[in-house]
């Protein structure tokens, strides 16, 4: 084990060097402001001429309002894969920006198996102007430490994206500010996304479940499903771990490494302002060695560290019984297997209906803009036209209207059966102008969504001090770059059980946080809380 932190010295060296390479790499995100810039900001902000004025001044009343502005390209990375149709829906997008602010996008994607290339977008200085981020899992905080967002001040933001500053709430800025400043725009949109279990219905039936209702019965239903030679989950344990402390009214600790999965706090009770370290937490213990057990009896691939697959795919496939994720994605697999497979009978469930649910913060979802782009001001306006232009809006959540999707009146839309799909519109879901869902033949899934989302809002939780409390990693940013190195060797085969002793790697793993410096960095949470309950 000592042998094994030593080692770690020299990838922690090496990680200290390379920070200090990005933040010499990242610009100051200053923009030069042209007049041209100004004035299409204030005509979408509404201070138009009138058509006798542009007249006066020889413009046409047909000229579009961007065509002071120079013609420029916007790179966009997007999280996901990109759906069908997505290059028509873009291609009337980009029409519609191309009129208004004289500016196309062109979007990249960052594909659910490729992690590491989100950070290296930063580390390599590849040119592009911004990017899906997100609190906690969305590379948010880590991107903020490394210097690789450009700070977005409230006159910038008033300047080139008003619309967005007007209509978002104070609390949705407030949740993005790291040490008093704003690195993102987060949707306007919030939504209890509690994680469900799509599970194969005629599985449940064959093992003798009527109904699956609690994380006990979960897992008992993944080893029937491995004597009968079926993946309980394809894609191994990693979700399941995050119903395990959910499940026990704990939540991730916002900013914090790993995704906050290894910093708690008790969401459940509004005066409890403690954490949880949770290698120091019997519940996490006792989870890794279950998790051993139903890894070492194959009730997930002993690959799994290593597949590209995507959650979605095993239960889409017949290769695996269930899939946890949101209640709204596990719809659409649900819906899309059940099509392909009407013997599944797949459906929704929520093991654990005793329980209080959280909200999701406005932070679940947002975009990033590069500290080195040197079209900062543009992409501003770009974001301003995506989240409050209800045409664009339409366009990227549900594709081409009567291909993707029928308009069906007061708000709702019914889909043509031709989903869009892929859009990955999370970073600018506007709640108040988007289209909600018209179910004319609803399925039963689509019942069990309805039930489900009625059910989660009249039993939320009351709100938390550190619901909206995101750790500043900055002070400690060495301290987090060797522990988010030091997890990536321990922690996913721990929670997914593919360790050879669970005790001893546990016992190795907290050795060798404490030696990348996780003792600072609970030192620095503590002090971060501290303050923000004195200033809250």
């Amino acid at each position: 084990m000592k042998k094994s932190i030593r080692k770690l010295a020299a990838l922690i060296l090496a990680l200290a060097l390379g920070m200090a390479l990005l933040t010499g790499c990242t610009g100051d995100g200053k923009q030069d402001e042209s007049k041209a810039l100004e004035t299409t900001a204030k005509a979408d902000s509404g201070e138009k001429e009138d058509a006798d004025t542009k007249a006066d001044e020889g413009q046409s009343e047909e000229q579009p309002a961007g065509s002071d502005l120079p013609e420029e390209t916007i790179t966009m990375y997007l999280l996901g894969n990109k759906g069908d149709n997505f290059d028509e829906a873009y291609g009337k997008i980009n029409e519609i920006l191309k009129e208004k602010i004289n500016t196309t996008v062109n979007v990249q994607w960052i594909g659910w198996g490729e992690g590491n290339k989100y950070s290296l977008l930063f580390s390599s200085g590849e040119d592009f102007e911004m990017i899906f981020t997100a609190s906690q899992w969305g590379n948010y905080e880590n991107t903020v430490a490394l210097g690789g967002f450009a700070e977005l001040t409230e006159e910038m933001l008033q300047k080139y994206a008003p619309d967005v500053w007007e209509q978002w709430p104070a609390e949705a800025w407030q949740q993005a500010k790291i040490n008093g400043k704003i690195y993102m725009i987060p949707a306007n949109y919030v939504e209890v996304n509690q994680d469900v279990v799509a599970i194969r219905g005629d599985l449940m039936k064959k093992y003798g479940y009527d109904n699956i209702d609690s994380y006990d019965k979960l897992l008992s239903f993944y080893e029937d499903c491995y004597k009968d030679g079926m993946y309980g989950n394809s894609v191994g344990a990693a979700s399941v771990y995050w119903l395990m402390f959910e499940h026990l009214g704990m939540y991730a600790m916002g900013g914090t490494p790993c995704q906050g999965q290894l910093v708690l706090y008790n969401c459940k009770d509004p005066k409890d302002l403690s954490y949880t370290y949770v290698l120091e937490w019997q519940p996490f213990i006792d989870y890794c060695h279950k998790m051993k057990e139903l890894a070492d009896a194959g009730c997930w691939p002993s690959d799994v560290l290593n597949t590209t697959s995507e959650r979605q795919d095993g239960l889409v496939s017949g290769r695996g019984a269930t899939m946890v994720w949101n209640a709204g994605s596990c719809q659409i697999y649900a819906n899309q297997a059940n099509a392909e497979h009407p013997d599944w009978e797949i459906n929704l469930y929520n093991i654990m209906p005793e329980c209080k649910y959280r909200a999701t913060r406005y932070v679940n979802g947002g975009v990033g803009f590069n500290a080195a782009s040197k079209k900062l001001d543009r992409a501003l306006m770009v974001y301003n036209e995506f989240a409050t232009n209800p045409e664009i809006q339409n366009l990227a959540q549900l594709g081409i209207e009567g291909v993707n999707y029928i308009n069906v009146g007061d708000g709702t839309y019914k889909s043509t059966g031709n989903d869009f799909g892929g859009g990955s519109f999370w970073g600018w879901r506007n709640m108040n102008i988007m289209l909600k869902t018209y179910y004319e033949n609803p399925t039963p899934v689509d019942l069990k969504v309805e039930e489900l989302d009625k059910f989660f809002k009249e039993n939320l939780y009351e709100t938390h001090l550190l619901d909206s409390f995101t750790f500043n990693t900055e002070p400690v940013a060495t301290q987090v770059a060797a522990v988010d190195a030091v997890q990536s060797t321990y922690f996913d085969p721990l929670i997914n059980g593919l360790v050879e002793d669970v005790d001893a790697t546990i016992e190795e793993f907290k050795a060798a946080l404490d030696y990348a410096g996780m003792q600072d960095i609970l030192a620095e949470l503590q002090k971060q809380i501290d303050e923000y309950k004195a200033a809250n």
